[in-house]
C-alpha cells in the first residue's frame, strides 16, 4: 500500500513530502523508570523530580505537576534513572497513551519509557507521537497486556517533515494547548472563588449576618426550615415499560440528571401527566434526592420529564426566590444525611433542613452576583471544550 506523504491540512509555504521514520531512529537514548521503596524515608522528599502516571493528564503534554521528589540515595537504590532535560516521558503501562515533555532533568516510575536526545523538534514529536499512540490505543486496550514494551514503542513509525515545518506545527499546537490551559485554569480559579465566597457570603456558626455583604443591607438574616416556606414536589411516577430509547420527550433519571437523557416518553403521556399532576414551573430549581445529594439543575421551560422521588423541587411561597434557592442549596447541611450511609434525601429531611434567609432584595442581589459568576465559569468551560475538540480534529488533519 502506498504511503501517504502529505497531511490534509498544511501551512502553504511547505511543499516537500514527509518522510517515514521509526521512533528509534529519531531519539539518541532511552530510559526506563523505577520506584524507590516508599517505606524508606531517606529515599524521598529530596531534590530530584519523580513523575508517576497520575501526574500526567490526558491530552496535556506540557502542563503537569510533580508533587513527589526523590533523593540521590533513592535514585541509587532503585531502578529509577535520571533522564536528561528536554526529553519526552511516555506512559507505557498504567495509562498508556499519555506523554509529557519535560524541560528539566527528572526520574519516573516504572510505568514510563523516556525518549532523550531528540533529533526532531520536541514539540512536533510530542504531538505526532501522541496522535500515533491514540490511533493505536484500541489495539492496546483490546489485548491482554495493558501496555507497550520499549521495543514496540521504538519501532513505531511516524511521518516527519523538514525541520522548519516541524517547528511551525509544534508551535501552532503549543499555542492551542496554552489556550486550553488558560481556560481550564481560569475555570478552576473561578470555581475556587465561588466556593470561598459561598462560605463568606452566608452566615455561619450561629451568626445572623455574613462575613461579606453587599452595601446597603443591614438587617439580620433569619434561620428558617425549608418546610416553613414550601413543600416538596415531584413528577408522577413513570414505569420502565412506559419509556423507550428514543421518543418525543426526554425522561431524566437520577443517572442522567444534568446531562444527556437515555430514555424518552410519549408526548401523549407527557401532556396527560403534566396537566394532571405536579410539574415544575419555569425557573424551578430541581434537586437530586438520591445518589449524590444536592445536585441542582435550573428548569428553564424545556419539554422534559423527571424521575419521581429521585428528582424533586420546592414549591414555595413568596418569601424566597428560585434564584436564591439555587445559591443556598450548596451551602446547607441536609438533615439526616451527614454521617449516614443512606444516600437519599427523604421529603421529611428536606423540609427539616435549616437555612439562613435574608430579605428578598438581598436574595436577588446575591442570586444575580452568583449567576454572573456561574456564567463566567460556563464560558471558560465551553471555550476549554471547544478548543479541545478543535485540537483533536487538527491532530487528525495536520499529522500523518
Amino acid at each position: 500500500m502506498e504511503i501517504k506523504k502529505n497531511p490534509k491540512i498544511r501551512f502553504p509555504e511547505f511543499t516537500e513530502d514527509w518522510e517515514q521514520r521509526k521512533l528509534g531512529d529519531i531519539v539518541g537514548s532511552v530510559f526506563g523508570g523505577g520506584t524507590p521503596k516508599t517505606s524508606v524515608d531517606e529515599y524521598w522528599d529530596g531534590d530530584i523530580p519523580w513523575i508517576q502516571s497520575s501526574n500526567v493528564q490526558e491530552n496535556e503534554m506540557f502542563d503537569f505537576d510533580i508533587p513527589k521528589r526523590i533523593t540521590q540515595l533513592g535514585l541509587d537504590k532503585s531502578a529509577a534513572k535520571l533522564v536528561p532535560e528536554k526529553s519526552i516521558a511516555v506512559v507505557t503501562h498504567v495509562g498508556v497513551g499519555k506523554l509529557v515533555f519535560v524541560p528539566f532533568a527528572y526520574t519516573t516510575s516504572q510505568d514510563f519509557t523516556s525518549l532523550a536526545e531528540l533529533k526532531t523538534d520536541p514539540k512536533f514529536t510530542c504531538y505526532s507521537l501522541y496522535k500515533r499512540l491514540q490511533d493505536d490505543l484500541h489495539i492496546v486496550q483490546g489485548s491482554a497486556i495493558k501496555g507497550i514494551t520499549k521495543d514496540d514503542l521504538l519501532t513505531k513509525e511516524i511521518m516527519v517533515p523538514e525541520k522548519d515545518e516541524q517547528i511551525k506545527i509544534g508551535e501552532y499546537f503549543r499555542n492551542l494547548d496554552n489556550l486550553i490551559t488558560l481556560h481550564r485554569r481560569k475555570c478552576d480559579s473561578l470555581k475556587e472563588l465561588k466556593k470561598g465566597l459561598l462560605q463568606k457570603m452566608f452566615p455561619k456558626n450561629g451568626a445572623k449576618v455574613p462575613e461579606i455583604r453587599f452595601p446597603g443591607f443591614t438587617e439580620d438574616w433569619e434561620q428558617r426550615k425549608f418546610g416553613d416556606v414550601g413543600t416538596v414536589s415531584m413528577c408522577k411516577r413513570i414505569f420502565k415499560d412506559e419509556t423507550t430509547p428514543e421518543g418525543d420527550i426526554p425522561f431524566f433519571k437520577i443517572g442522567t440528571f444534568g446531562s444527556e437523557p437515555d430514555a424518552y416518553i410519549s408526548r401523549e403521556l407527557f401532556e396527560e401527566y403534566k396537566s394532571k399532576f405536579s410539574y415544575p414551573e419555569d425557573g424551578a430549581i430541581l434537586l437530586s434526592a438520591s445518589g449524590t445529594i444536592g445536585r441542582i439543575v435550573e428548569y428553564n421551560g424545556e419539554e422534559a420529564y423527571f424521575q419521581d422521588s429521585n428528582i424533586v423541587w420546592l414549591s414555595h411561597d413568596n418569601s424566597v426566590t428560585n434564584k436564591f434557592l439555587k445559591v443556598v442549596y450548596p451551602t446547607v447541611k441536609w438533615d439526616g444525611i451527614e454521617g449516614s450511609t443512606i444516600q437519599r434525601l427523604y421529603n421529611d429531611n428536606f423540609l427539616k433542613t435549616k437555612f439562613m434567609m435574608p430579605s428578598i432584595p438581598e436574595q436577588e442581589k446575591l442570586a444575580e452576583f452568583f449567576e454572573e459568576l456561574d456564567n463566567l465559569i460556563t464560558l471558560h468551560q465551553r471555550k476549554y471544550g471547544e478548543i479541545k475538540v478543535y485540537k483533536k480534529s487538527l491532530l487528525q488533519k495536520m499529522f500523518l
